[in-house]
């Protein structure tokens, strides 16, 4: 990721995305394919989960324990559990309120306001 992350400000830019690919051969159309599949949220911006989740993708069929690394990762502040203060502090800024409760809510199926690992677990089975 962070080769990716030129100015290391936490996301990925197309920019960086183009620059650091520009020893390949890929043409700016292939790239804006691979950047926008990578781009789950649409913000025009490739954050670490989903530059991991691209990365997990390509490698196929994907080990718990790698499942539970990228847990661990989110989970900042070692409390078990994603927050909404997880979540803030790993999007920097580049989500509003509302679109962080939203992430909590579409994984939260305790409705406890934070995602535990089952839950967790259960967004990589939906996974096609």
């Amino acid at each position: 990721f962070d080769t990716f992350d030129i100015d290391m400000d936490g996301t990925i830019s197309f920019f960086e995305f183009q620059e650091v690919l520009s020893c390949h051969d890929y043409t700016k159309d292939q790239l804006k394919i691979m950047f926008s599949g990578m781009n789950i949220n649409n913000t025009g911006h490739i954050n670490y989960t989903e530059f991991l989740a691209a990365t997990i993708e390509t490698e196929g069929f994907i080990e718990e324990g790698r499942i539970a690394e990228a847990f661990d990762h989110l989970v900042s502040d070692d409390s078990g559990y994603i927050t909404m203060k997880n979540i803030n502090d790993l999007f920097v800024g580049d989500l509003s309120a509302e679109e962080a409760r939203k992430i909590i809510a579409g994984a939260d199926l305790g409705q406890d306001n934070r995602i535990d690992y089952g839950e967790f677990l259960l967004l990589w089975d939906q996974l096609p």
